[in-house]
């Protein structure tokens, strides 16, 4: 397994994903961490790097997000990204100013291609520039390395293998976003791109027989990719005989997709239990509390059209269906395991602490 892992400190950034994201597709692991994680920490784990992501906050701001300046003084490569770069830029005893006016959209900017994080591009690149804060005055060490007109866009301090940006890398509106980050992560950093799909998997069995131990797992299967894949991998760490994965059918699936459903997991040797409620869903109803403290009971769901409602009666038709459903396998709670399957995308729009908790909520 790898052990070659960057480290991305968030200060809530609206792309924070997309910068896991393009690290992850670079074959190497990324680690979200929140901005003000102590430097100690980050030490002790042995990163071969940080990103520092951009935020909607200002440096100088009074609110502005904790952050340990020895991060900065650890030898590790720092790539700083809009609000990283001003927080680099100002950790350093540069200056950073409150323009009157924005600068938002992809613009043409001049790089210094001499520089690790350019190396192989053109000495122009069309990039995402999103900002209100500039730096009027480099740190101390730090040049120039990206401009666009009089606005820096770019500084380096090679010795320190400090980068930092003011545009986004993450974005497909950067042109070669990509590329900087493997010029980063690889002739920066170091890393050799050990962090492929086979090794996750083979991790993640290990985590999961590691967790379950001789026990059962209940796989609640919607037909999507996260619980598909989860109970692909359950089922493979575990055994069929020691997986009990189930299929709610709502009646509003597709036309026999609960059967594709059933087909595809069974071909990788997943038993898949159906139940099909429908009729439940259709003449489900639920009650719902107003505001006042007061409650009603809703209608049944085939004649309601506001959503909320529609929601909260679906919500509350499948944990009743689930549990009846559960409760003929005659499972003791004791002796068995949920599995749950979540992209990590959805774990940083939710704002989870499993991914990022600095991160706005998108999802709730």
């Amino acid at each position: 397994t790898t052990s070659e892992v960057i480290a991305i400190l968030d200060a809530g950034a609206q792309y924070g994903k997309l910068i896991d994201r393009a690290v992850r597709e670079l074959k190497v692991e990324t680690e979200l961490l929140p901005l003000n994680t102590p430097a100690a920490e980050i030490s002790a784990k042995g990163y071969k790097g940080i990103i520092i992501s951009g935020g909607p906050n200002s440096v100088y701001a009074a609110d502005a997000p904790e952050f340990d300046d020895q991060v900065l003084h650890l030898d590790l490569p720092v790539f700083g990204i809009c609000y990283g770069f001003q927080l680099l830029n100002k950790s350093f005893g540069g200056s950073v100013h409150a323009k009157e006016s924005r600068q938002d959209g992809q613009q043409e900017i001049e790089v210094e291609t001499s520089c690790s994080l350019f190396a192989g591009l053109s000495p122009k690149e069309q990039v995402l520039l999103t900002h209100g804060d500039s730096i009027d005055q480099p740190a101390t060490g730090y040049t120039v390395v990206a401009k666009t007109g009089e606005i820096i866009a770019g500084l380096a301090n090679e010795a320190k293998n400090h980068f930092a940006v003011q545009f986004h890398p993450e974005v497909e509106l950067t042109v070669n976003g990509r590329a900087m980050f493997r010029n980063f992560l690889y002739n920066v950093c170091g890393c050799q791109g050990l962090f492929t799909v086979k090794d996750r998997e083979v991790v993640a069995i290990d985590e999961i027989r590691a967790a379950v131990g001789d026990k059962k797992a209940l796989v609640l299967v919607s037909g999507g990719v996260d619980s598909s894949v989860c109970a692909a991998l359950v089922n493979k760490a575990l055994g069929p005989e020691r997986v009990i994965a189930l299929h709610i059918d709502n009646g509003f699936m597709r036309l026999d997709e609960s059967t594709k459903v059933k087909v595809s997991l069974e071909r990788l040797g997943v038993p898949l239990h159906v139940v099909d409620a429908s009729d439940d869903f259709y003449n489900g109803r639920t009650n719902i509390k107003r505001k006042d403290g007061t409650s009603y009971e809703t209608q049944a769901l085939k004649t309601v059209t506001a959503p909320e409602e529609k929601r909260k009666i679906i919500g509350d038709t499948f944990m009743r269906v689930a549990e009846k459903a559960v409760a003929n396998f005659n499972l003791k709670p004791e002796d068995v395991y949920l599995a749950q399957g979540t992209l990590r995308p959805d774990l940083i729009e939710s704002a989870s602490t499993l991914a990022s908790s600095a991160a706005d909520a998108i999802k709730t």
